[in-house]
């Protein structure tokens, strides 16, 4: 009976086990050898979207390492004191910022909200973070009307207006501005809508304005894909 070599087996046993850890790597001949590399951080602005959405929690939920994620609530459209609170840090500077504005801020100013957002961009770009665009997430149809009669209920007499238009330009402002300065646009509202700019009623709450569990972790699937296609300074996130 032939006597299989100890080694030989032991040497067969580390390669199953490096297939199985990294299967790419070592078809190829190659290892990560010691190498490591810190995940990216990204902070979402926002109102109540991000806040509900419990962001930070998100890598765990679809199980991904790559990036850790922050919520910073800022309820007024004007998000200036926030953005300068984040540069001014000296730990935890984000590598991306989520930049999100709400529909409550419509039919408003949008004017006003594209200069910000613009003046915005260019502080990231000089800080060597970078922004993100995130389009509102639109109203349900007949959202002014739903309004009224829950108001109706509680004894207000207040009928709405409709901000659906002025959303939906506004989205539709973000995308040709981003292409324009190649920025990543987080599209909740292409996630959420039922096609034709309106909130889709399954993704909705009962006032038609703010969004459902299902409707988040409609935007968990988005996430990770949209923050892939960013290019980040080769300088973030780099081996420690």
């Amino acid at each position: 009976m032939r006597i299989v070599d100890s080694s030989l087996i032991v040497h067969v046993c580390l390669f199953l086990l490096s297939v199985i850890s990294n299967p790419v790597s070592a078809m190829n001949g190659t290892t990560s050898g010691n190498e490591s590399y810190s995940p990216r951080h990204v902070v979402l602005l926002g109102a109540s979207v991000g806040g509900a959405w419990n962001i930070p929690d998100l890598p765990g939920r679809i199980g991904n390492s790559e990036y850790t994620f922050e919520y910073l609530c800022e309820y007024s459209a004007d998000k200036s004191e926030d953005l300068a609170s984040l540069f001014d840090r000296e730990q935890g500077t984000p590598d991306a910022i989520i930049i999100k504005e709400c529909s409550a801020f419509f039919p408003g100013e949008p004017e006003k909200i594209k200069a910000l957002i613009k003046g915005w961009v260019g502080e990231c770009r000089d800080k060597e973070i970078v922004p993100v665009l995130a389009t509102v997430v639109p109203v349900v149809r007949f959202f002014p009307l739903r309004i009224f009669l829950l108001n109706l209920f509680h004894g207000k007499w207040r009928y709405p207006k409709d901000p659906s238009e002025a959303i939906n330009e506004f989205n539709d402002w973000v995308r040709d501005y981003a292409r324009e300065e190649d920025l990543v646009v987080l599209d909740l509202a292409a996630a959420l809508s039922s096609g034709s700019g309106y909130l889709r009623f399954g993704f909705a709450r009962r006032d038609g304005f703010h969004i459902n569990e299902k409707a988040y972790r409609e935007l968990d699937k988005i996430m990770i894909p949209t923050m892939n296609r960013v290019e980040f300074p080769e300088h973030l996130g780099q081996e420690e």
